[in-house]
């Protein structure tokens, strides 16, 4: 049966593959190697050479200003990669890892599809300092050359690097080591690999330059399988990983209500645990935590919520949920790790086969995020113990067309559950075709507990949580088109009013959506215009009783210019749209954004939105004036240190009134100082006037690897308003000092 089914996809699919150039490595005795930054002779000698030629950006497939030049050999454990750059002028700092400010720098890429079949691009990327960024390129449901570029920063593999400044730019090395990553099984590899380099280019009136050692083809919707090159590396030395990462942290916590009382400390909190990570095989590996420390040291940039009318999607930052999570590329967000809030105890399994992926996880946790999802609104609350399974699967049938399945359940304490089942599939046809699909069905047995409080309801249903059991489906396809010039997307979204995920974000359903996008890109190079684009979309939705919600269509203009100004504008019609039992007709909205680094130390990011919007949050919700003003600069002082200070004004002015629903601001300040790649100094800011408090979070952290950890820091949050006394100035009301040491013991 196997047989007959791929030969089905093979014909249907019409794939398009790069043409390869073959290089056959020469392996080299590891005594030859010295991470000194320096590409010494003795290292070169046995050394393949890869030239990084085709720049992206801002030209198409067109020859750089500058010359790169790399280096490739391997030794028994791990990969070489030298880099030699030719440069009239280098821009590089010190940066802690995975910090996105690195990508601001004049950097070099390695992209590795070591598996051949485009189900991920593992990107590793370093300066000359030896500042570090490791990634995982999944494939994106964006356009090619749209925002999102379907990296994420999360991956966390061990791999060396360090460069240096010379009279003709600088040069880089990487030592990437066979057991830090994954690939298939066997003394005998095989990978694609692609090379890449970024840099101000002064030639270019400023505009960074993308430069690659493979080709772009713009009319091929599968970026990841644009790889010209494939390395090969005989009679490698596979070690398994057995990994120990044990912890101990502690945290002194202190209030008070009143002005003029004393802060109450509490009793400091112990803490310690352990993580094991162990390979099975290469391509096996469990993964296990007893009272995991899932702790952030760093606030999430807070997002103003004074007019959503759903709970508000914050991105994972814990390593332990990160490793794998690539699999769960959903448009849809049937899994969301941050639904496990507090686990005592965790596990996962990962298996990466010649043509599958699998990841298993098990976790319990001690207090459970409750959401219940309805037409308008969501409504949270946090629950008790629960115990959480997902398996996800993933059989790739070619790079171009792959089928997977996701199953859930999460049981609380008590008769209650939620389960969830899945399929999914990417199929690519004729290289400028793409197909989605995403189908789920999930079945509910609600806990009777007062998480929740609210009187609504939904369909036939409770918001609140009174032991109501449901079924629901939800489903997701599209369909697009690529070309040098057009883009062309057709989007169905459909989910039921009683559809919900438990360890996933659905924070809306009833809703049955329809989406038609089409734009024209250019990419003139000339001095003043690099590229741009001319795009419109029309949405149309409707609830299950095929009332209609909501009808819109917007129009997108954007250009790169002069020191790499990126400008977007969009404008916005809406026929019609609703909000519970109000009905709103033919109003607009504008939105600009401005992204430029005129200096080489200075990077500015600015956005303003005006025009009508709905106040979500009154009891009749009504149509408002809205202003909203978003502005941030990073600004590097020295190669250590760096300030980036931001604003966020929101404002929605009643209609024939000087009266505001909601007019407000945040103020952020952003303070590191960079010692070394390893240590820093770090003090973030922060003044909320929508709920009048401010707070700065001071910490030194030390990280030599992606692993070992050392932070030490403290949270004091600041009120004027008191139970007794309204201050004339903030004083502290809830402060916490808090110290982490985690330690990466290897096999």
């Amino acid at each position: 049966m196997q047989k007959p089914v791929n030969l089905f996809f093979i014909l249907f699919s019409l794939f398009s593959f790069s043409q390869q150039t073959i290089v056959e490595l020469e392996k080299t005795p590891y005594s030859e190697f010295k991470l000194d930054g320096i590409l010494s002779e003795e290292e070169l000698k046995s050394t393949k050479i890869i030239d990084i030629i085709y720049e992206h950006e801002p030209g198409y497939n067109t020859s750089p200003s500058n010359e790169t030049i790399t280096y490739l050999t391997y030794t028994d454990t791990f990969l070489y990669i030298g880099f030699r750059a030719f440069r009239d002028e280098v821009k590089a700092d010190i940066h802690p890892r995975d910090n996105r400010s690195l990508f601001e720098d004049d950097f070099a890429n390695i992209h590795l599809d070591t598996y051949g079949d485009a189900r991920n691009n593992i990107g590793l990327t370093a300066n000359l300092y030896g500042s570090q960024a490791d990634g995982i390129r999944i494939d994106t449901n964006d356009w090619s050359g749209g925002s999102s570029s379907g990296w994420s920063l999360d991956a966390n593999f061990d791999f060396q690097s360090l460069g240096r400044y010379t009279d003709f730019g600088y040069e880089l090395e990487f030592i990437i080591p066979f057991s830090s990553i994954p690939f298939p099984n066997g003394v005998n590899q095989k990978w694609k690999i692609k090379l890449s380099t970024n840099y101000r280019d002064n030639q270019k009136q400023g505009v960074t330059a993308r430069v690659y050692s493979s080709k772009l083809d713009r009319e091929n919707s599968c970026q990841l399988c644009q790889n010209d090159h494939t390395i090969v590396m005989n009679d490698i030395k596979i070690d398994k990983v057995f990994n120990i990462l044990p912890y101990v942290s502690t945290n002194l916590s202190g209030s008070r209500d009143k002005f003029y009382d004393r802060i109450n400390y509490e009793t400091p909190d112990l803490n310690y645990g352990l993580g094991v990570n162990i390979d099975l095989s290469k391509n096996l590996s469990f993964e296990a935590t007893l009272n995991p420390d899932f702790s952030q040291v760093e606030a999430d940039v807070t997002q103003i919520d004074v007019n959503s009318p759903t709970a508000i999607n914050y991105p994972e930052q814990r390593p332990f949920f990160n490793r794998g999570i690539d699999i769960f590329n959903y448009s849809l967000d049937a899994f969301y790790s941050r639904s496990i809030n507090n686990p005592s105890f965790a596990s996962k399994i990962l298996n990466q086969g010649k043509n599958s992926r699998l990841y298993v996880l098990t976790a319990i946790d001690e207090d459970s995020p409750y959401l219940v999802p309805t037409h308008y609104e969501s409504f949270s609350g946090l629950g008790g113990k629960s115990f959480n399974n997902v398996v996800r699967y993933e059989h790739l049938l070619s790079q171009n067309t792959r089928l997977g399945g996701i199953l859930s359940n999460r049981l609380y304490d008590g008769d209650a559950y939620g389960n969830l089942v899945g399929i999914n599939g990417i199929f690519n046809f004729n290289k400028s075709w793409k197909l989605r699909f995403e189908y789920f069905s999930n079945s509910n047995k609600e806990p009777i507990a007062d998480w929740i409080d609210s009187d609504k309801t939904f369909s036939n249903y409770t918001v609140k949580l009174d032991g109501e059991k449901y079924t629901g489906k939800a489903f997701y396809s599209e369909l697009r088109r690529e070309t040098l010039n057009w883009r062309s997307i057709v989007r169905y979204t459909g989910i039921t009013p009683t559809f919900r995920s438990d360890l996933g974000f659905i924070v809306q359903n009833d809703i049955k959506r329809y989406e038609l996008f089409h734009g024209y890109y250019a990419y003139p190079d000339t001095e003043i215009f690099k590229n741009y684009r001319i795009s419109a979309k029309y949405d149309r939705e409707y609830d299950y009783a095929n009332n209609l919600k909501m009808s819109a269509i917007q129009a997108y203009i954007s250009f790169l210019t002069v020191f790499n100004t990126n400008v977007f504008y969009n404008y916005e019609y809406d026929f019609y749209n609703s909000h519970l039992m109000s009905e709103f007709n033919d109003y607009i909205n504008h939105y600009s954004r401005l992204s430029s680094r005129p200096f080489e130390f200075m990077d500015i990011q600015m956005s303003y939105a005006w025009g009508k919007d709905i106040a979500y949050k009154e009891e009749i919700p009504q149509l408002g004036v809205r202003s909203n003003l978003d502005f941030k600069i990073s600004a590097n002082i020295n190669n250590n240190f760096r300030v980036t200070p931001s604003i966020n004004f929101e404002k929605l002015k009643k209609l024939n009134s000087d009266d505001y629903f909601f007019d407000g601001y945040i103020a952020r300040l952003d303070l590191r100082y960079q010692f070394n790649t390893a240590f820093n100094l770090r003090i973030i800011s922060e003044y909320n006037e929508f709920t009048d408090k401010f707070f700065v979070q001071p910490l030194i952290s030390w990280r030599p690897n992606s692993d070992t950890i050392f932070y030490f820091g403290g949270n004091q949050n600041y009120i004027d308003n008191f139970v007794d006394y309204n201050s004339p100035n903030y004083r502290v009301n809830k402060t916490q000092l808090f110290l982490k040491f985690q330690y990466l013991i290897k096999s």
